[in-house]
Parts: C-alpha cells; structure tokens; sequence
C-alpha cells in the first residue's frame, strides 16, 4: 500500500456555481486503523449536486457547511482492506461517506445518523450501483414515483432533468407501474438516450421549441410531475399539468445558491393562481425515504430486466473538481456521474 494518498479539499468557497479552482488536491499521509476500525480503499465516489449546498459562500441551506481545506465528504463505495472491527472482513465493499480521499478510516460504531457503512451484496450488480440505481438516488426515484407521486397505471407523468441519476430511474419505474413517462433533457442526445431507457417521449428544454415539444408529449396533460430543476422548465411544465394533478418537488437545481429573494421578477403570484386554479398536491420530500423496500423492489424489477442503470463514469480523483463542478454548467453525461478512483481488489 502507498504511504501516501491524493485527497480533494474545499480550497475557497463556491460564488455562483462551483468551479474546479474551488478545490485543491492534496497529498497526504494514508491513515492507519485503529481499535474497532476499518481502513478503506476507494472505488468510486458520486459527485452528488447536494453537495453545493455544503460548500457554497452564503449559506442557504441546513446542510452542513465544510470548512476550507476540509477533505470534501461525500457517497462513496470502498474496499475494506483491513480491519479491527467484527462486522467487517478484509475484502468487503462497502458504501457509506469517507469522502473524496483514496483511502479513508472509518469507525462503524461511531457512525452518524446515515448509520454504519452498508455492506454490499456483488452478486446483486456491478457495486458502483450502490451510488446510483441501488442507492440513494433509486430510492429517491422509487418515493418520488412510488410513495408521493403515487402514480397509477394509465397516468401520464412528466420528470426534469431525466437523464440524471434519480430521473433516469424514475422513468423506468413509471413503465414499470403501467404508465407514460415524459422525459425533459437537455440535448438531442440526452433525449435520445431517454427513449432508449424505455420512456414513452422526450422534450429537450435547450430546444427553441421546447414548450411545443412538450406539449406534443403529453397533448393530454399529465397526471404527476416530478421535479428536479424548476425555474423556466417548471413554469413550462405547470400550465399543461391536468387538474388535481400531484407535483412531487424533489429538487430545483436551477436555484441552487439562490436565498429567498432571488433575482427578478417575482412570480410567486401566478405560481399561487396556478395552484388554486387547477388544485395542485404539492409536496417536498427529501429523498432517500424509502428504505430497504424499495432497495428491494428495484433489484428485483432490474433482475427481471424492466429496469437498466445509466452511468457516466471519470477516471482518477484529480477528475472530481471539474465533474463535480460540470453539474451545474451543462454536461452530456447520462445516469448517474461517478469518479473511479481505484480498482476492486
């Protein structure tokens, strides 16, 4: 084993949209295990857009905020290569938050409110899976869909940002409950990609047409909108969506590092009248939420094959900075955007 390692650390804090230059790689003394410990190797780590809110200059929201020269912390999947601990063996892989570092010490029975790192079943598929599809973004998909979407067969649902890692799925498990997925991209190829996955349309919002794509899509309206961007795609989505329809708010990435007073204008009044008008459940939810179900229920439509997982993977740890900051500035990646840092075993 090396002596030393390469870590990512927070090097200045994010103004406007994260830019590699906010972090800096580090070479750093690898760490050694101790008593009830376990010393992981990284695989691979997900470069997740939740992780903007810890690192940007203003804080906005409840997530803890990093300080500089911090290593940045974050999913990821590791090798266990050795071990004091009695749940865990020499060999295991492992998914949990050691952060953006090539190898990392972990204490399991100290382990914060996520719990202690999940061990990994590698017969289930390939163990990057356990950041994406079987993961926190699958789960996230599954509730979205599943619990606050509650989607129906024969029901028309329309998702943003569906090539990304929670979208991409999302789709899938509407078809896979007997209904229409609507899919909103950015890119022909994008769309491209999503009628490939098995959704029923697409409408690429970098499109001049955009709002005429869409409706084209889903000239019935929808029934359930599940939303990951708002902003301009929101406010497109909102007057084609049926009466009574259900939104499931599971982000708004195009006001990332926007507070409460975001630049002009204000339209707060017509969202409202859009609301009453046409009697809209709205409901935010955090993700994550559905547990070991829908974990469970995934795998099992995946061993069925009526659901495929998308990853676009970067290689090295010096490659997180910019993958992380292509998040938010446009990029052609599809799935789920992981870094592979080292090879299992």
């Amino acid at each position: 084993m090396a002596a030393t390692m390469k870590q990512v650390v927070l090097a200045a804090y994010a103004q406007g949209n994260p830019k590699p230059g906010d972090f800096r790689i580090e070479e750093v003394p690898v760490p050694e295990a101790g008593e009830c410990e376990i010393l992981l190797k990284t695989l691979y780590i997900a470069v997740d857009p939740l992780l903007r809110f810890s690192v940007d200059e203003t804080v906005l929201t409840g997530a803890g905020r990093m300080e500089l020269g911090q290593p940045m912390v974050g999913p990821v999947v590791s090798e266990v290569i050795a071990s004091s601990h009695p749940d865990y063996a020499v060999g295991d892989v492992v998914e949990g938050r050691s952060g953006w570092q090539e190898y990392a010490v972990l204490a399991p029975d100290l382990s914060d409110y996520r719990g202690p790192p999940r061990k990994l079943d590698r017969s289930l598929a390939p163990v990057s899976t356990a950041l994406g599809v079987l993961g926190g973004p699958g789960q996230t998909a599954y509730e979205g869909i599943v619990k606050v979407g509650r989607v129906k067969a024969g029901e028309t649902v329309v998702i943003s940002a569906a090539a990304g890692a929670v979208g991409s799925i999302a789709g899938q498990i509407v078809k896979v409950l007997g209904g229409r997925a609507v899919g909103i991209a950015g890119g022909a190829a994008k769309c491209a990609a999503l009628l490939d996955l098995g959704f029923d349309a697409a409408a690429d919002y970098k499109a001049p047409d955009f709002a005429d794509q869409l409706r084209a899509a889903m000239p019935d309206g929808a029934e359930v909108y599940l939303d990951n961007v708002g902003g301009e795609v929101t406010m497109t989505v909102l007057p084609l969506l049926k009466r009574g329809a259900r939104m499931a708010m599971c982000g708004f990435i195009a006001y990332y590092g926007v507070g409460m007073e975001g630049p002009g204008p204000d339209r707060l009044p017509g969202f409202y009248r859009l609301i009453m008008n046409k009697g809209l459940e709205i409901r935010g939810f955090a993700g994550m939420l559905a547990g070991q179900q829908g974990l469970e229920d995934i795998a099992r439509w995946m061993k069925e094959g009526r659901i495929r997982f998308a990853e676009s993977v970067v290689e090295g740890i010096e490659a997180a900075p910019a993958a992380f900051s292509s998040v938010f500035s446009g990029h052609d990646h599809v799935g789920k955007l992981l870094v592979r840092v080292a090879a299992q075993g």
